[in-house]
């Protein structure tokens, strides 16, 4: 086994850890996999992708009893970092499985705390990209500003744009909203509102068995596949080249997530999206509400303490994977 019974453990956590934060709006996968400090692991891993990983995997299957075969298969999973990728997502379907009906139920319900304890999660784990930047001169600080803006000035416009069925659209669509998805503080839903897509895929899905919402969700599904492994190379070389610059840009993109984590909000200006089984997706009211101050003291008691348990929780995180880094 290429991982140790305890890298396996931590893989399912995080990838458990980061499913959730796909569930809570203004948080995407790619935050709490640069706040757990695996996001250069993730991004080699999905680079070293190919071809040949396809012809390897062909060839087990057709000669699956040549030894040399399955010595070749072998040797192509370990480069690709097989094992940290499945357990990852054993991790993330896990979170989806167990949590999503909690997160929505606390989200639907007592969104205000639940806001606060994932902002307090995130602030003790910003020192990890700090950490991971090499120079601090006031040109790489500058790129806090694209970052944070790129994650906030989205949300003003979601929904503004007219959608199209046509599956160019879809597959551009899904392209730069995978794209988004990579990004640590973007939601590719956001992307989707913004483009004016999210309310038609959303209906394709309810249709999935229609000819046109086969041919749109497969456009859709191609081009997510496409932006996947073109823009993950993209971020590997950015980092290669201009790590420091890339780190914090990434880290300006948590900081203007917290403009949409703000626990007090006004829902009767957020937009309502109704989902597959009619539900109206509260993440999505959440987004696009009206950031206002609380209204008295009592008002942002409940909060606080959520904020102080989160705060506790992201320290407890941070002492995982310094934990972590001594075992390994």
């Amino acid at each position: 086994m290429p991982l140790t019974r305890k890298e396996i453990l931590f893989c399912i956590l995080n990838g458990f850890l980061i499913g959730i934060a796909n569930l809570i709006p203004g948080v995407s996968g790619g935050t709490f996999a640069l706040i757990l400090g695996l996001y250069d692991r993730l991004i080699g891993a999905i680079t070293s992708l190919n071809l040949t990983t396809i012809k390897v995997s062909i060839g087990l299957l057709t000669e699956f009893f040549n030894k040399e075969s399955r010595a070749k298969f072998a040797e192509e999973m370990k480069r690709i970092d097989f094992w940290f990728l499945t357990f990852l997502g054993f991790g993330l379907l896990l979170s989806v499985v167990s949590g999503a009906k909690l997160i929505q139920f606390l989200l639907q319900n007592h969104p205000a705390p639940t806001l606060a304890l994932f902002i307090g999660l995130i602030i003790p784990s910003l020192s990890v990209p700090y950490k991971l930047m090499e120079k601090h001169s006031i040109g790489i600080w500058l790129w806090l500003v694209p970052g944070i803006a790129l994650t906030v000035v989205p949300s003003f416009f979601m929904g503004e744009t007219a959608g199209s069925e046509n599956p160019i659209i879809a597959f551009i669509t899904g392209a730069i909203a995978i794209s988004a998805m990579i990004l640590p503080g973007i939601s590719g839903s956001y992307i989707m509102l913004v483009l004016g897509e999210y309310q038609i895929v959303i209906g394709k899905l309810s249709n999935i068995l229609a000819v046109d919402s086969i041919v749109f969700l497969s456009a859709f599904a191609l081009g997510c596949l496409l932006g996947l492994l073109l823009f993950t190379h993209f971020v590997k070389w950015l980092f290669k080249k201009y790590k420091s610059h890339t780190m914090t840009f990434l880290l300006g993109l948590i900081l203007g997530s917290f403009f949409i984590l703000w626990p007090f909000k006004d829902y009767s200006v957020g937009q309502t999206i109704v989902g597959r089984s009619g539900e109206v997706k509260r993440d999505i009211q959440i987004a696009t509400a009206e950031n206002i101050l609380p209204s008295s003291f009592e008002e942002i008691i409940i909060p606080l303490v959520a904020l102080i348990i989160g705060v506790a929780l992201g320290f407890g995180l941070n002492q995982l994977e310094k934990l972590k880094e001594e075992k390994n």
